[in-house]
């Protein structure tokens, strides 16, 4: 039988509650191995909202920690979303839910500064998360079709240097830690045999071969109405057009 519908919601990181807190733990703990919770609540505590889902009973299913990032690329001010721990229960794999729920939290930001660029820096650990960027957006990178342009890499250089200034290596793209910060469950970071004939799962083995033991592949896509597809690029839409309107009438 499918499972009911989730319910999401932006919840400001200081609106969150212990019980709340324990719960997205035991979460992310049955889905993730070398994950304590004093790290778990370390990552937590830097971030400054949630996205959370639950179920119709009222219990949290899933959630996303996130962070806005600020740099100077070149002299080009830059800002960039951070997502830090996120899971969804597996018994609710398949739901967009969590996906909707950042495209509204994305679009909240791009409509305050929609003259500033707005990027997704994003750390991938998996292949469903690294499937998230062709499904929402028409570039990204690095991906197996074109070579990153120059400027991106070097916002994408400075975001993961700016985060992760001792384990970040360049050359390669990848976040590697001396010990794991947190890996997938050894039976859910087993990839089907359909996948690995999708271009982009073997792009992403490819370039994270480590991947199952915590390496994190650094990835950057532009967050803006001509660059994101589908419900995504129509919310962000109607805010550009909304800023449009509200400078013309000053």
């Amino acid at each position: 039988m499918r499972n009911p519908v989730l319910q999401s919601r932006i919840v400001p990181r200081g609106q969150i509650t212990p019980a709340q807190r324990n719960s997205m733990y035991s979460i992310f703990a049955r889905h993730y191995d070398c994950v304590s919770f004093a790290k778990f609540a370390s990552d937590l505590a830097e971030k400054e909202c949630v996205l959370l889902l639950w179920d119709a009973n009222g219990d949290i299913c899933g959630f996303s920690s996130q962070r806005l990032l600020r740099v100077s690329v070149r002299g080009v001010p830059v800002r960039a979303v951070f997502s830090g721990d996120t899971i969804i229960d597996r018994s609710h794999w398949g739901q967009q839910e969590l996906g909707r729920c950042w495209c509204r939290y994305v679009s909240c930001l791009y409509g305050e500064e929609p003259e500033v660029p707005l990027y997704w820096f994003l750390i991938s650990k998996g292949y469903r998360t690294y499937l998230y960027l062709p499904i929402f957006f028409e570039s990204f990178y690095p991906n197996y079709q074109t070579p990153t342009p120059e400027f991106e890499q070097c916002v994408l250089d400075t975001l993961a240097m700016a985060k992760f200034p001792v384990h970040y290596r360049q050359e390669s793209g990848l976040i590697e830690f001396p010990q794991s910060q947190g890996q997938l469950k050894p039976h859910l970071a087993e990839i089907p045999g359909r996948r690995l004939r999708n271009r982009h799962v073997q792009f992403f083995i490819e370039r994270n071969p480590a991947f199952a033991s915590g390496s994190e592949l650094a990835c950057l896509a532009e967050i803006s109405p001509s660059n994101m597809k589908l419900f995504a690029a129509r919310i962000l839409g109607q805010v550009a057009s909304s800023a449009t309107l509200s400078a013309g009438a000053d």
